[in-house]
């Protein structure tokens, strides 16, 4: 007679079954996370195959980090570092640093009144060169998407100035073209080199201190660099004299 006694984790197990029935997640999604590492497999009572709360809580946290954009990849490595619960608690707490937003300017939904009043009653057509350029959208009904609205601002100040709207887009693809590449190297770099190194033996505190303390100082260097920069690029124009002038506008 076996007189051990039964896991009480096991004893009120459910089958696969209820467990689809209790989280919403399809029998052959549940297989596939178990194959990739991403939810612990069953115990077993006689052939069958037995999940607990731990798995049913397992599979909501992996709902709620999709829901906030993490790939499968990236939750496996956070739920398969053997303390979950507190790993996660981590990762959360840099993500509202990480995605904590840089900057005020919002996209806006407007009607046509509200766009005439941000164009200022200029001149006919100028809305289609604001949609061709991609400084306005259309969107549901008679409403206008504004991704937006300081960039468009200042399409409307260069416009003013001379610059036609076509140009200015072009200027602002530019710009974000050639920074993004520089971005994407600077936060390596800042992250890379924080505390022990992320990813390393750096703390969340450590990473959240550093982003936090970037947040102005990047903005200004990167105002300061791109004025000099202009600052440099028009000296040289200028030194270059009239005729490199003239070349430059295309006379």
């Amino acid at each position: 007679m076996n007189t051990e006694s039964a896991d009480p984790e096991v004893a009120v197990g459910w089958g696969l079954a209820e467990l689809v029935d209790r989280s919403g997640v399809p029998a052959r999604t549940i297989r596939w996370y178990q194959s990739e590492g991403l939810l612990p497999k069953p115990s077993k009572r006689g052939r069958d195959a037995v999940y607990t709360d731990d798995h049913l809580q397992r599979l909501h946290l992996i709902a709620e980090l999709r829901d906030r954009g993490l790939t499968l990849t990236a939750i496996r490595d956070l739920v398969g570092r053997g303390r979950p619960s507190r790993t996660v608690g981590e990762w959360l707490g840099i993500d509202a640093t990480l995605t904590a937003p840089w900057s005020e300017d919002r996209p806006r939904i407007v009607d046509r009144n509200e766009l005439a009043e941000l164009t200022g009653g200029r001149r006919a057509g100028l809305v289609a060169e604001l949609q061709e350029a991609g400084y306005v959208e259309p969107a549901e009904g008679s409403t206008w998407l504004v991704p937006s609205p300081t960039l468009l601002d200042l399409a409307l100040q260069l416009h003013d100035a001379g610059v036609d709207i076509d140009i200015s887009g072009k200027l602002r693809d530019l710009l974000r073209r050639r920074l993004a590449k520089a971005v994407d190297d600077a936060v390596k770099l800042v992250v890379g080199r924080t505390g022990s190194g992320f990813a390393g033996n750096a703390t969340p505190e450590e990473v959240a201190t550093a982003l936090a303390a970037l947040r102005p100082i990047a903005r200004e260097t990167t105002s300061l660099i791109l004025a000099q920069e202009v600052e440099r690029a028009l000296r040289r124009l200028a030194d270059a004299g009239p005729a490199a002038i003239e070349r430059s506008a295309g006379r």
